[in-house]
């Protein structure tokens, strides 16, 4: 039997692919309820490196860069060299660069 916390992240996953297919087919409002809905799982849940990077993910559909920021913060204190954080920041200097 699998564990609560192992079953949430696998509705995560879900659910972010589900944002993502609407955000291909350009339902907008469809996809930002669900990275919505990813933002309320990941606050309720303890910080793990694989919530904190849905958490980022959904934080920057939702163009909430500081918030993004704050959560990559997070997860590099966990783990400094976690990939998705070290690109998070990238994306963040690209975009302050072309602003």
């Amino acid at each position: 039997m699998q564990s609560k916390s192992n079953i949430d992240i696998e509705n995560i996953r879900r659910m972010s692919e589900i944002a993502e297919i609407y955000e291909i087919t350009k339902q907008d409002k469809k996809s930002e309820k669900y990275h919505e809905n990813i933002l309320k799982i990941c606050d309720a849940y303890p910080k793990s490196e694989e919530i904190l990077q849905y958490k980022i993910q959904s934080l920057n559909y939702l163009n909430k860069s500081y918030k993004s920021l704050e959560t990559t913060n997070e997860l590099l204190n966990l783990n400094p060299n976690n990939i998705t954080a070290l690109f998070n920041i990238v994306r963040y200097l690209k975009e302050k660069q072309y602003a």
